[in-house]
C-alpha cells in the first residue's frame, strides 16, 4: 500500500485536532454532574471526517492514537481504556456505514455514538465484574444519540464547505 504524504500529513492534523478537543472537553464541567462520564465527543468529530477523507487506517489510527493521549494529557488513564474500546469500534462503525452509502452523516453519527456507549459499557461490565452497568444503557443510548447527531452534523456541514479537490487522493 503506498502512503502519500498528504495522507499523513492530513492524518497528523486530524489527529492533533481530535486530541485537542478531547482535552478541550474534558476541561469543560460534565453536562450532568450525577454522571460525569458523559460527554459530547467533540474529537470524533475529527476520527468520523478521518473516516471520509482519508479511509479505515486512518480513521482507525487517530481513534487509536486520541484515544491514548487524551487520557495520559487529561490525567486520567484509566479512561484510556473505555476512550479506546469505544472510539475504535465506533471508527470501524463509520466506515462501515460511510461505506453503504445509504445514510446521512447524522444518522451514521448517531449510530457509531450508540456503539461507541455500548462498548464502553461492556468494557465497564468487564471490569466490574457485573452486568448491572447495563442499567446505565439507556441513558448512555439516549445521550450517544443527542451528541452523534450533533458531531455527524458538524461532519456534514465542515465536508460541504470544503472544495471537492480536498477529498481526491
Amino acid at each position: 500500500m503506498k502512503i502519500s504524504s498528504k495522507k499523513v500529513a492530513l492524518t497528523a492534523l486530524l489527529t492533533a485536532t481530535a486530541i485537542l478537543l478531547g482535552v478541550v472537553e474534558s476541561l469543560i464541567p460534565p453536562i450532568f454532574p450525577a454522571l460525569p462520564f458523559l460527554r459530547l465527543g467533540l474529537g470524533n468529530v475529527a476520527v468520523g471526517f478521518a473516516a471520509i477523507a482519508l479511509g479505515c487506517p486512518y480513521a482507525v489510527l487517530t481513534a487509536l492514537l486520541k484515544g491514548a493521549l487524551v487520557g495520559l494529557i487529561a490525567g486520567n488513564p484509566m479512561m484510556i481504556i473505555y476512550s479506546l474500546a469505544g472510539g475504535v469500534t465506533s471508527a470501524i462503525v463509520t466506515i462501515l456505514l460511510i461505506n453503504l452509502r445509504k445514510l446521512s452523516l447524522p444518522v451514521i453519527g448517531v449510530l457509531s455514538a450508540c456503539v461507541h456507549n455500548l462498548m464502553q459499557l461492556f468494557v465497564a461490565a468487564a471490569m466490574t465484574s457485573t452486568a448491572e452497568v447495563f442499567t446505565l444503557a439507556p441513558v448512555f443510548l439516549v445521550f450517544g444519540a443527542v451528541a452523534g447527531f450533533g458531531t455527524g452534523t458538524v461532519q456534514f456541514l465542515v465536508i460541504r464547505a470544503l472544495p471537492e479537490r480536498f477529498f481526491s487522493f
